[in-house]
């Protein structure tokens, strides 16, 4: 079976705001791509630049330093033309439902509104029969259309979110922590929603999320995010069965397993002190100051983001010495 065709790709992107203080930086040389019809699951804790990669990618920021390319070009190349296009096969799913919804539209317009800029209908009885298709297939019916957002609940707002995303028949949605603010009972919906979704429409999904727990249920593979740099990328079974970094080790350690036998007998990985500033970087390892693991090397030299099997990648020094998962 072929390679499935590269649809983004970011090479060495660096992302930086002026502040008070100096100079933040939020996405530090990030290498990454994402493949037609597949989940990418970008996981870290907060505030490690995931939601400015996905902002990058969507051309919301500039990179300081690096490349985007989509679909083999330079989405800071693109002509005026080629940018509207481009908002058209490239979406995004906010985190919160509610905020991301004008609360003086109705529901209809909402779903509507990226069809009218790109002039998708040609009439307003297609552009009708197009609402409604959109809302059956999220799971709102007919009587959704002329309702507010504040007539919704959370995940049925989420809803109309995904249905205003797959208007334009998108190629890559930016799903950015898209069901953290639902209860769990809706999130596990919302999560079976994208995936027929993505199965009937063959896109593909950056899923930014915190939740390692979940993002398993949804991605392909699964990078995994720290202080602006990805650590670790791989398959979604190999980062929960060979994961090599002691941060992605840290992150699982974390999620709660049913069992209460093999949750008491299991040994948690415990990080102490606290994440270093993006405004004054370490040198060396951004993880070193926090790893249990770290030598001398570690807070001298930055570890490239090297293949250590096929298709699985970790950014340590010392992931060949450490036990297997």
């Amino acid at each position: 079976m072929s390679e499935p065709r590269v649809l983004l790709e970011l090479k060495n992107v660096k992302t930086v705001f002026k502040v008070k203080q100096g100079i933040l930086t939020a996405v530090n040389g990030v290498d990454l791509v994402i493949h037609e019809g597949e989940t990418l699951g970008l996981v870290g804790e907060s505030g490690c630049g995931k939601s400015t990669l996905g902002k990058t990618i969507l051309r919301l920021y500039k990179p300081s330093q690096g490349q985007v390319f989509f679909e083999g070009r330079d989405i800071w190349s693109y002509s005026r033309r080629e940018r509207k296009e481009y908002t058209r096969k490239v979406q995004m799913i906010f985190q919160d439902p509610y905020a991301s919804l004008d609360p003086l539209s109705v529901i209809g317009d909402t779903v509507a509104e990226g069809m009218d800029i790109h002039r998708i209908t040609n009439s307003r009885q297609e552009r009708e029969k197009q609402i409604m298709s959109l809302l059956h297939d999220v799971g709102l019916n007919q009587s959704h259309v002329d309702r507010y957002p504040h007539e919704f609940s959370g995940g049925q707002r989420q809803r109309v979110g995904i249905a205003r995303a797959l208007s334009l028949s998108p190629k890559l949605i930016v799903c950015d922590e898209p069901i953290s603010a639902l209860d769990v009972s809706i999130q596990a919906q919302v999560v079976n929603l994208l995936k027929r979704l993505q199965k009937e429409n063959h896109m593909a999904y950056l899923f930014i999320t915190h939740d390692l727990s979940m993002v398993r249920q949804i991605a392909n593979r699964i990078a995994v995010m720290y202080l602006g740099s990805i650590v670790e990328i791989a398959d979604s079974e190999d980062i929960y069965l060979e994961n090599r970094h002691p941060y992605t080790r840290a992150l699982l350690s974390a999620i709660p397993i049913a069992d209460p036998v093999v949750e008491k007998s299991r040994q948690r990985m415990v990080l102490t002190g606290d994440v270093p500033s993006p405004v004054n970087l370490p040198s060396g390892c951004p993880f070193a100051g926090r790893c249990p693991h770290a030598a001398d090397l570690c807070r001298q030299s930055v570890p490239p983001l090297r293949e250590i099997s096929p298709g699985h990648f970790v950014a340590c020094h010392r992931s060949d010495e450490l036990p297997h998962a």
